[in-house]
């Protein structure tokens, strides 16, 4: 069996899934008990749901375009760390607004440098960085670094 990018693609979409039940659990626990809270738990799930678009439109933008395969070694590796990565996704303890903007700043920082790992593991030679899954890892780590950044500027 051989793996192509769209498998990558579809587990990041399952995690960015995760992520988005997760804030909607937060924002479901705090509609009566901190409307702050419940509103920025509303603002990060719509964010998520975004990316998760944002990677289908990803997916379906490289179908027919994309088909170099990723070698079965390196992509049980990049397995594991996914399900390792999918296995900590716990709804965090949150008191404040802040608690939870710094959750989520923290859960970002997390997925890149997952996603830097991925890519760092998918470089086997110095050419590799002109390959192509390795611009499609370049694209989501910077858009991943965007939504870090957005979280980072709501503590200003």
């Amino acid at each position: 069996m051989t793996y192509k990018i769209f498998d990558l693609l579809q587990s990041l979409i399952d995690i960015e899934n995760m992520s988005l039940k997760l804030y909607l659990k937060i924002e479901e626990h705090f509609k009566n008990e901190s409307q702050e809270i419940n509103i920025l738990a509303k603002t990060i799930a719509k964010q998520e749901q975004k990316h998760i678009e944002y990677y289908e439109s990803l997916s379906s933008s490289l179908k027919g375009k994309l088909d170099d395969s990723i070698d079965f070694y390196l992509y049980d590796k990049i397995s594991g760390l996914l399900f390792e990565f999918k296995k900590n996704i716990k709804i965090p303890e949150v008191n404040t607004p802040r608690h939870l903007i710094e959750f989520a700043i923290e859960f970002e920082r997390n997925n890149v440098a997952l996603l830097l790992n991925i890519q760092g593991r998918l470089l086997q030679n110095i050419n590799d960085v002109n390959n192509r899954i390795y611009r499609v890892i370049s694209i989501i780590i910077r858009e991943e670094e965007e939504h870090e950044n957005m979280f980072r500027k709501l503590l200003e």
